[in-house]
């Protein structure tokens, strides 16, 4: 399952999330089987994060990074 404080952070706003992300450059996110359904994820850096199983449908992912995330699952 997902990390709930990954979650929390992504749910507070991509600039919320990518200030984080800044901050925290070593944490690989943990997104695992998250219910991302409708997410506005537009600009978000999704580097290196597990979205392995995560519901995505309808997600906006306009501009987002995903190097290197895993989608499998």
């Amino acid at each position: 399952m997902a990390n709930d404080d990954h979650i929390a952070r992504l749910k507070n706003g991509v600039d919320a999330w990518n200030a984080w992300r800044d901050e925290n450059p070593d944490i690989r996110p943990d997104l695992y089987q998250a219910n991302l359904r409708g997410a506005n994820l537009s600009g978000a850096n999704l580097n290196e994060a597990n979205l392995g199983g995560a519901n995505l449908s309808e997600a906006d992912f306009i501009r987002a990074s995903l190097f290197r995330a895993n989608l499998c699952g």
